[in-house]
């Protein structure tokens, strides 16, 4: 038995994991939990660039593209390309007014998540029309409100281990009772010394690889039976895609 959570739902992946009894003890945990993404997602906005005025005449040339390029924002999916074509085109693009982009979520060989900001990947997506309006891509700026999985918001990360050390007792790898895989790399959680400030980190300023991580915990847990917990039907349609290609035996069923 093991846990993974796509993104965020790292959180839940290792509350689950935590040895709790009784209702009482549950809804605490889950207070807890609510709380400290909470307080994260604050501190990432308090250390992000404030969003200033792109400039007109990239802004003139993105809306060029037509009302189908959508209304830019700091991260992006891309379903199409593969990763050594974005990792080309991100090489290409390098830094510039706003940033850089990058590959922020893989979540399918065709399917990734940019961040960075608005404004790189304004320009990134500008800067390689010919890969990303080709026929069969597809690019859909996201509603995030910061570039997430970006090391854009790496200065939040002693901020969040101050709060974690200050409002809440640290979590130790060797106090879950399950393994939990980590997404900035697939290895299991319980060796680590600070587990809620590797789970923080990992979510908001490392890339991570939603396959590689699948594929690290089939490997070591063998399970015959996956289970996804929702709360949407996203990662289920990615995490059952990944184990027909990876010619898993395990059944996979959703609650």
């Amino acid at each position: 038995m093991g846990a993974v959570g796509h993104s965020l739902g790292s959180y839940a992946a290792m509350f689950a994991a935590l040895p709790v009894e009784g209702r009482r003890e549950y809804a605490a945990a889950a207070g807890r939990s609510v709380a400290q993404v909470t307080v994260a997602l604050l501190r990432c906005h308090q250390v992000a660039p404030a969003a200033r005025q792109p400039d007109p005449e990239l802004l003139r040339r993105h809306a060029e593209l037509g009302p189908a390029a959508g209304v830019p924002g700091a991260m992006a999916a891309v379903v199409g390309p593969q990763r050594e074509a974005l990792d080309e085109a991100i090489s290409r693009s390098g830094d510039g007014p706003g940033g850089s982009a990058g590959i922020g979520l893989v979540n399918s060989p065709t399917f990734h998540v940019l961040t960075g900001g608005a404004e790189a990947l304004m320009r990134l997506r500008l800067a390689e029309g010919g890969l990303f309006e080709r026929p069969g891509t597809r690019w859909s700026y996201l509603g995030a409100t910061a570039p997430f999985h970006s090391p854009v918001l790496a200065p939040a990360m002693p901020l969040i281990g101050r709060d974690v050390d200050r409002h809440w007792q640290p979590v130790k790898g060797d106090e879950l009772t399950v393994p939990v895989y980590g997404t900035g790399t697939p290895a299991d959680l319980r060796s680590s010394p600070h587990v809620l400030y590797e789970v923080a980190e990992q979510q908001m300023c490392r890339p991570f690889d939603w396959p590689a991580v699948v594929d690290a915990a089939m490997a070591e847990l063998d399970p015959e039976l996956v289970l996804d917990l929702g709360p949407g039907a996203s990662a289920a349609a990615l995490t059952r895609a990944r184990l027909r290609e990876s010619g898993s035996a395990a059944r996979f069923t959703s609650l």
